[in-house]
């Protein structure tokens, strides 16, 4: 337990550093820990380093490198030539690479890559050095508030199989925490006049926290489903008494896209 909470104390003020910095700083960072979490997944199921997982990483500096210009038309480029690599590889390695490694390569990318490229985009979106924290309010204060509804009120599994210590009544408490959390987080912005809407945004966040809590419990659950198959407990040993990067990140990669999007929405 002391080993975690070190980690916490020494890791957690510098990454929201450079999360307040956004820019290259973010995006180095972000490019960093999708490429040792995309590494983390291509472990846990192929057991190894594979040769094809050149073209994802490449793709992820390519991705990030381009994403604070990125339109449509650079968005199709990028990836119509990763696919199109994988498929000409495909062809190239058919006797020692199955397509099925390449289907892992490919959703390697779009998982853990990807899909965490949402918090660089809530970044710098509109307001974005505030709104951003909303990802992270809407995994952690989920995951806090669930941990103790389901210690004192939890009956019923949630998904006996993959997380056994899970329940409804824990996942309801998370969800309803996260927006209770991210409604204060708001007013205490408002009420500071950090940030100022016309829209009611103690409302909007509260919102915006209670969907991200959702995907956060269902990246989580993500995660313990790939760990459940491949038999692993961690998916590494990086972060001392936290495990891997998927281990830290996993709900945040999937709440880090659906903020995104419900900000657009939304605000």
């Amino acid at each position: 337990m002391l080993t975690r909470i070190l980690s916490a104390v020494i890791l957690f003020p510098l990454a929201a550093l450079i999360i307040n910095m956004g820019g290259v700083p973010l995006r180095i960072m972000l490019a960093a820990i999708s490429i040792i979490g995309m590494g983390e997944f291509y472990k846990a199921i192929n057991g190894k380093f594979s040769a094809e997982n050149i073209l994802s990483y490449s793709t992820l500096i390519a991705y990030y490198f381009f994403l604070d210009i990125m339109s449509a038309e650079i968005f199709m480029i990028i990836i119509g030539l990763y696919i199109v690599s994988n498929l000409v590889c495909l062809v190239l390695m058919h006797s020692k690479v199955t397509p099925v490694n390449f289907m892992v390569n490919v959703f390697g990318f779009f998982y853990v890559g990807f899909l965490l490229s949402g918090v660089y985009l809530t970044r710098m979106y509109i307001n974005g050095q505030y709104l951003v924290w909303l990802i992270f309010i809407s995994a952690w204060a989920c995951d806090t508030f669930a941990y103790f509804t389901g210690r004192f009120m939890g009956k019923r599994k949630l998904a006996p199989i993959l997380s056994p210590k899970k329940t409804i009544e824990g996942a309801i408490g998370g969800t309803i925490g996260a927006a209770f959390t991210a409604a204060v987080f708001a007013y205490v912005l408002t009420g500071l006049n950090y940030i100022d809407y016309e829209t009611n945004l103690v409302f909007i966040c509260a919102v915006v926290g209670g969907i991200g809590a959702v995907f956060a419990q269902m990246g989580d659950l993500t995660a313990s489903a790939i760990k459940r198959h491949t038999g692993i407990k961690d998916y590494g040993k990086l972060i001392p008494g936290h495990g891997g990067i998927l281990d830290r990140f996993d709900s945040v990669i999937c709440t880090a896209p659906m903020v995104y999007i419900v900000v657009q929405i939304l605000l």
